[in-house]
């Protein structure tokens, strides 16, 4: 064979040795790129939710009893004691409103006797619905815990059911007021000077957004001491505000009531 021509298969022989080698070294580079470069990435944990306290399993008894001006009212009892704890609901609701917010149960767990009723038209209550009758209802039911063996009384309120409880803290002898969302002008209101003739410790509870924010703050500054008042954020009224805070105003409520009526 011819010198040039075997060199020339000799350089083409090279070339193909060369093309080889490029094309081994490509895939080599390849295949050892990371593996996490094609795994799909892991969503992050969702953060466990709290849940929410189980309301206890408290039994209660529907009682009935009658007001000054002989209207039946309807209430639902609940657990035994000497101090008894009276629940108000608010405008265009019923006692129901406690039971969902389980602070009669608990109350109840821990020795007291918790009435929760219906204003006159509302619930299971005859008549019609009066809120300048309000006191009386509440007077009424005040009158039926001590019928029931209550030697000491406790009166707690949402928005109207408030200020119903001011209204008669104003004048009967109880042992503490506590109120959610409570108005001063509601009906017949309740003034100025029965608001300063209140004596027992008194717990004003409300948003600061809520429409009748300011005449809790009022009050709480007219009012003589012992005395508290807390302001949740945001809007919710009355027995709403445990739909976003169930836990602290609960223990507030609980709290309070415990220390100034202790069981035993």
């Amino acid at each position: 064979m011819p010198r040039r021509l075997l060199m020339k298969r000799s350089h083409l022989i090279l070339l193909l040795l060369l093309l080889c080698l490029f094309s081994s070294c490509s895939a080599g580079s390849q295949s050892q790129s990371p593996a996490t470069s094609t795994a799909k990435p892991q969503s992050t944990p969702s953060p466990a939710i709290t849940p929410t306290p189980t309301i206890p399993a408290v039994p209660s008894q529907k009682v009935h009893f009658q007001t000054a001006d002989n209207i039946q009212l309807a209430g639902l009892l609940y657990g035994n004691g000497k101090i008894a704890v009276i629940c108000s609901h608010e405008f265009r609701a019923d006692k129901s409103i406690w039971d969902e917010s389980g602070i009669p149960q608990r109350l109840a767990q821990r020795g007291y006797r918790v009435l929760a009723y219906d204003f006159r038209g509302n619930g299971d209550s005859a008549g019609k619905s009066d809120v300048s009758k309000l006191d009386v209802d509440l007077r009424a039911a005040v009158g039926f815990m001590r019928q029931q063996g209550a030697s000491t009384i406790v009166l707690l309120g949402s928005s109207m059911g408030g200020t119903a409880s001011l209204q008669v803290a104003a004048s009967e002898q109880i042992a503490a007021v506590l109120t959610l969302s409570a108005p001063q002008s509601f009906g017949k209101g309740i003034s100025d000077a029965q608001i300063k003739s209140i004596s027992v410790p008194k717990l004003f509870i409300n948003s600061e957004n809520d429409d009748y924010a300011s005449e809790t703050q009022h009050m709480y500054s007219l009012a003589s001491e012992p005395k508290e008042l807390h302001l949740y954020p945001g809007f919710a009224h009355g027995v709403n505000i445990f739909m976003e805070n169930g836990s602290d105003l609960t223990l507030r409520l609980l709290t309070f009531i415990e220390h100034y009526a202790p069981v035993g």
